[in-house]
């Protein structure tokens, strides 16, 4: 009596299992897939320091408290290291060819693609973005005075932590001025301080956040109501005293302690 015999015993229905060789191929594809894509994440993260650092200025990301920086860092940084992973293992698998010679064509082609792209990324926002204002084709900075009462304290030495003026475009800081300290004069009423700002948007509001001293009441802003987004010539003459509207915590400011500033347009070359 025959027995018939089972699918499972016949051998061509089974998988064959793989050999040396191609698990020896198989595992060497892997490692130069792994360098391929370190190499590339470590490319794509000094890409990302350049593009990022580029983009947060187009962007006029705030300096203060090291915004800007951690934006790079937290932010673009490993952005840049994922795309170099991904760009990386997919020119690794898409390469067939093997030995040395594959692995510097996939990692040429990885590299290639993540500078091409990095390249090609600050085109677009660079046209969309708002360009600083300009007057006969020169950069603009806001040269201003700050009057503020006699009675506040101000070393003779330059001391950046005395006197600090922020500009506030639209509600957001745009910079910190620049603070002449050899231009500063008193009398008995008032300290008169010089300084000045760059001008980088067309933005429909401006504020000054002057301090004096370390104590936060007297910090007060100072609305620049008649400096249009794109200030002209007849904006390089110098505006009329302009007073204090409320403190950094928005509560009002007694007269007697009132800032007051007035201010100028200046082109300037850069």
């Amino acid at each position: 009596m025959r027995v018939a015999r089972s699918a499972d015993s016949n051998p061509s229905s089974q998988s064959s299992p793989l050999t040396k060789g191609e698990r020896r191929n198989k595992h060497h594809r892997f490692i130069r897939a792994f360098f391929i894509a370190l190499l590339s994440a470590f490319a794509g993260c000094i890409l990302a320091v350049f593009v990022g650092d580029y983009f947060t200025k187009l962007a006029h990301a705030p300096e203060m408290e090291g915004q800007r920086g951690m934006t790079v860092f937290f932010l673009c940084v490993p952005l840049g290291i994922l795309a170099g992973l991904v760009v990386g293992v997919i020119a690794s698998i898409l390469v067939r060819r093997q030995e040395a010679t594959g692995f510097l064509i996939a990692l040429g082609w990885s590299l290639l693609i993540l500078c091409g792209f990095a390249g090609s990324l600050p085109g677009v926002p660079y046209l969309l973005s708002d360009k600083p204002p300009q007057i006969d084709g020169k950069h603009l900075e806001l040269q201003f005075e700050l009057r503020a009462p006699a009675t506040l304290e101000i070393p003779e030495q330059p001391d950046g932590y005395s006197i600090r003026v922020s500009l506030y475009a639209d509600n957001r800081q745009s910079g910190f001025a620049f603070i002449d300290w050899s231009g500063i004069t008193r009398n008995a009423e008032h300290v008169t301080i010089p300084g000045n700002v760059p001008l980088l948007t067309h933005s429909k509001s401006r504020f000054l956040l002057a301090s004096i001293g370390d104590e936060p009441a007297t910090s007060q802003f100072i609305e620049l109501k008649d400096l249009i987004p794109a200030p002209r010539k007849q904006d390089e003459a110098w505006s009329d005293w302009i007073f204090a509207t409320a403190r950094a915590d928005l509560s009002s400011v007694p007269e007697v302690d009132r800032f007051a500033i007035r201010y100028r347009v200046r082109p300037v070359e850069r």
